[in-house]
């Protein structure tokens, strides 16, 4: 990510690839292109289309086209967006994010990245209305064996950026890569760094069947980090609206994913 990035004009391409619209007037920016290779990576892994959508809705999409900076602007604005989520892989890995930021907080629209922390700096967090950073683990080899990468900018990251008022932590339960001692390494990371941030534990989305554990986990790791929280599972998300790209009838998109 350079930090001339931001100096691009309104019809270049952004990474955003998929738009989905929430009755709260709330969007969610799906990016592509990641530094990292998680091995539980939704995107890559599960589906790159909103997880809230039906499938007959994904099978409608087709993947390969993404935004330019101008055309996302005018469709968040022409939807009454007031509150834009940046994820899908890693939003800082896109050369237009210092543009795409700028853009949003001059329309309106406020930002909220979830991020790896590992590209952060200084002249993005100004942007932000708040984030959602990511910690995989603790353990370093663990990290790399998850990830592919180091963790030492991440953390030092975090300590950096990390804020009470614009902040949450989150990491990620998966029985068998991440288990429950590892989760509470990360809350007392975190109760380290500052006792007021709040820490999600998220259950894989490839391991729903452990929902019963991640609640067990949450109740251990609270010694550690009292706020600690995480959402309940629920049967039926609300479906969003899809802004991006438009559904084609008999897409030949892979109709599993």
């Amino acid at each position: 990510m350079k930090e001339g990035a931001g100096q691009m004009s309104a019809d270049q391409k952004t990474r955003v690839y998929h738009v989905v619209k929430f009755s709260d007037g709330s969007a969610y920016l799906f990016f592509n292109g990641c530094t990292w290779n998680c091995v539980y990576c939704v995107a890559r892994s599960v589906s790159r289309w909103c997880l809230s959508l039906s499938q007959e809705k994904k099978s409608a999409l087709s993947y390969g086209q993404t935004l330019t900076l101008n055309a996302l602007l005018e469709m968040l604005v022409s939807n009454g967006v007031h509150t834009a989520f940046l994820g899908g892989e890693e939003p800082t890995y896109d050369p237009a994010i210092f543009a795409i930021l700028k853009g949003l907080v001059a329309a309106g629209i406020k930002p909220w990245l979830i991020t790896n922390g590992e590209l952060i700096n200084d002249r993005l967090i100004s942007l932000l209305h708040g984030m959602t950073f990511s910690i995989k683990a603790i353990t370093p080899s663990l990290h790399l064996a998850l990830t592919g990468k180091d963790n030492a900018i991440v953390l030092a990251n975090f300590k950096k950026y990390a804020n009470p008022q614009t902040t949450v932590a989150e990491t990620v339960l998966f029985p068998g890569l991440v288990d429950c001692n590892e989760i509470y390494m990360v809350a007392k990371f975190v109760e380290y760094v500052n006792p007021q941030l709040r820490l999600r534990v998220d259950l894989a989305v490839q391991a729903k069947q452990y929902a019963d554990y991640l609640r067990t986990c949450v109740s251990k790791v609270k010694q550690a980090h009292k706020n600690t929280y995480y959402f309940e599972p629920v049967a039926k998300a609300e479906e969003p609206v899809v802004l991006f790209p438009k559904p084609v009838a008999g897409s030949w998109l892979n109709n599993v994913k």
